[in-house]
């Protein structure tokens, strides 16, 4: 198990600024200006993996350092995979304790600078494992970034149970509805696979922000054949 703490923070300014349609020379670019600094200033994304084992794998399910994971699509990505590496990325507490909630402006750039800081970390993380490890192509799994049926969020309880103590040790907590705070966090599995996997194929979520691939209607009925 590794803590990575040490992220450079680089945060396009111009980019932000299209993103959020801040206008130059105007007064939001000001105000956001003052969060962005704030944000550099206090924030501390982190992150935490270790390597996980495949022991075992029955139909629909996986076993992996002694947990049992259920997942048809996560048990057939992992068909040639003995080795995954656990993760929990975030942007870090200290962003997450300050709100803005009386200025509904203000809490909507925040929580977007919060997901830069989370990028930040997730793409560091990625970038680590991948040179120490010499991965080639990567790929990655969150319980619930999908369908239910491709990996339920209940299962972060499990992924958690992996590491122990989460939120003393990058400061990241699962709630009863097993979702985490700081809200902007990730988790999951990642591994090298020859073939292009992408949650998104089978996802029918529309006007997703985070859509990275087109739905595709064939593969999310093959799944959905298979599942039952």
């Amino acid at each position: 198990m590794e803590i990575l703490k040490n992220f450079k923070i680089d945060i396009k300014k111009d980019f932000l600024f299209e993103k959020l349609k801040i206008m130059k020379g105007s007064e939001d670019e000001k105000e956001i200006s003052i969060l962005l600094e704030k944000s550099i200033e206090i924030g501390r994304p982190k992150a935490i993996y270790l390597e996980g084992f495949i022991e075992k794998k029955g139909d629909d399910f996986v076993i992996i350092n002694g947990v049992k994971f259920t997942s048809l699509v996560l048990r057939k990505n992992l068909e040639n995979v003995e080795k995954v590496f656990a993760f929990i990325a975030t942007c870090g507490k200290e962003l997450d304790s300050i709100s803005f909630k009386e200025d509904f402006l203000k809490d909507y750039w925040w929580e977007t600078i919060k997901g830069y800081f989370l990028e930040i970390a997730r793409k560091g993380l990625f970038e680590y494992l991948k040179e120490r490890y010499f991965l080639k192509r990567m790929i990655s799994m969150s319980p619930g970034e999908s369908e239910r049926f491709v990996w339920p969020i209940e299962q972060e309880k499990e992924l958690f149970s992996l590491f122990g103590d989460v939120e003393n040790l990058i400061g990241v907590r699962l709630t009863n509805s097993f979702l985490m705070i700081p809200n902007k966090s990730v988790s999951g599995f990642l591994f090298s696979g020859e073939k292009d996997y992408r949650s998104c194929k089978i996802c029918k979520r529309k006007n997703c922000l985070g859509r990275s691939a087109e739905f595709d209607e064939k593969l999310w009925q093959l799944y959905q054949k298979e599942g039952k």
